[in-house]
């Protein structure tokens, strides 16, 4: 390829007969050189426009691939926290649930341990209940026939007959509060010594003749 500076060192060998004219050869070659001169400016300038275009290019797609790898990573992040709220949401609702079960499953024990200890004091109350009747029929007999001999000899007028009507009320006191202490009743309105060491009100004959008559 000619460079401006062939263009402008080239010589022609002159013609004796025929020739072209030297000056508007030299001219022409002037203008040549001058164009030839502006193209090969151009191609520099457009040769740098290529490799600046190219740099732009180059960048663009480092930072189409920058921003690729960031939708990525953003996407990868995204799906990683969605998986691990996920695991965190079923992890919090297992514990939820097992300790909604622990919990009913201990009140089931407790109402089943209640009912069953309620069943047992029922029954042993019950038990008491019927000890205290036995116990009372047993000693209402005894004392019913107590004031039955009594009131022979009183009949009779035997003397050993001495014991009057409060050491009566005196003997049952003690009969009932022996039939009451055989079984533990809980108290609710007074202690058991102070039911028992109440005063007694005095039983008249009539009171007397309705208990040997039951």
């Amino acid at each position: 390829m000619l460079s401006p500076v062939d263009i402008q060192n080239k010589e022609f060998r002159k013609s004796k007969i025929g020739g072209y004219h030297i000056e508007e050869v030299n001219d022409f070659l002037d203008e040549i050189l001058k164009s030839y001169q502006e193209v090969i400016n151009e191609n520099y300038a457009l040769k740098d426009k290529i490799n600046a275009l190219n740099e732009s290019v180059q960048y663009y797609r480092t930072m189409e691939s920058t921003i690729q790898n960031v939708l990525v990573l953003a996407d990868k992040t995204a799906q990683d926290t969605k998986s691990a709220a996920y695991e965190k949401a079923e992890e919090i609702k297992k514990e939820a649930e097992q300790r909604a079960e622990k919990m009913t499953s201990l009140a089931e024990e407790r109402v089943a341990r209640i009912v069953e200890q309620g069943r047992q004091e029922a029954f042993e109350l019950s038990q008491k209940v019927e000890d205290i009747k036995r116990q009372y029929l047993s000693y209402k007999a005894q004392f019913k026939q107590l004031l039955q001999s009594q009131m022979e000899l009183l009949e009779q007028g035997d003397a050993r007959a001495t014991i009057a009507q409060d050491d009566l009320v005196q003997a049952f006191a003690a009969i009932e509060k022996e039939t009451v202490a055989s079984v533990e009743v809980p108290q609710t309105e007074a202690t058991e010594e102070e039911y028992f060491t109440k005063e007694y009100i005095p039983v008249s004959d009539e009171e007397i003749s309705s208990l040997l008559n039951k």
